[in-house]
């Protein structure tokens, strides 16, 4: 069980969904790992290139296993984030990180640098790597008319690779008398055909029991994970 997060912006939570589906199939008795191919926009403490989003991750849940297989400190597209320091992001190096971290867990939550055509290197996108990797796709989006076409704009690539959107989750839902924000979760899944699986709220405090419960509230995991849970159904 491996999903390939990617999302329809910078900033849309992505990384806190993906930290909160993790933390929460750990809590249901799964082994499980986050892989980050590339970390852009990295930060620089005591001397070493860190990557924020690992360090996320493990204020969330320590235990869960991590990899990050490039950190660059521009936060340019991976491509360019990695000319920039003079390198260039190796796919068979992806596909090797991702392949160990799988030995050891039962689910790998690789989340992607950006959306699904977000370059990494000359020649390969991160579509490009999520079909090297064969992985189902989880789409996270913000409530917003922009997301509504970049989501099936996304939808209609991953079919075209010939790969499978397990679900949609929109993040920061608002209640509003906005006709198109207050209706997007049907207008996405009635135009792309693929099942909205989690809408959460704006979370004005982050703790990792606060996020794995919103998670078990707010987020249909069987249907993401395509997979009965033993603990659910108590």
């Amino acid at each position: 069980m491996n999903l390939y997060v990617v999302s329809d912006k910078q900033g849309s939570g992505k990384t806190l969904i993906t930290a909160g589906i993790s933390a929460t199939m750990q809590s249901l008795g799964y082994s499980v790992g986050y892989y980050k191919p590339v970390q852009t926009g990295a930060y620089v403490q005591n001397g070493f290139v860190t990557s924020q989003d690992i360090t996320f991750i493990k204020k969330i849940d320590p235990n869960l296993n991590t990899v990050v297989s490039y950190v660059f400190k521009s936060d340019a597209f991976p491509y360019l984030a990695a000319q920039a320091e003079k390198q260039s992001v190796q796919p068979e190096i992806l596909v090797k990180d991702f392949l160990t971290l799988r030995k050891t867990s039962e689910i790998v939550m690789v989340e992607s640098c950006g959306g699904l055509l977000t370059p990494y290197s000359e020649n390969m996108r991160s579509i490009d790597f999520a079909q090297a990797l064969q992985t189902d796709i989880l789409i996270v989006a913000e409530q917003s008319t922009e997301g509504f076409e970049k989501v099936l704009m996304m939808v209609e690539a991953a079919r075209h690779a010939g790969l499978n959107v397990r679900g949609i989750i929109i993040n920061k839902f608002i209640k509003t008398d906005d006709l198109n924000l207050k209706n997007l979760p049907a207008l996405l899944e009635a135009y792309s055909g693929i099942p909205v699986v989690g809408i959460v709220g704006c979370l004005p405090k982050i703790t990792p029991s606060g996020l794995i419960d919103t998670v078990l509230h707010s987020i249909d995991l069987e249907t993401i994970f395509g997979v009965k849970i033993p603990k659910l159904s108590r």
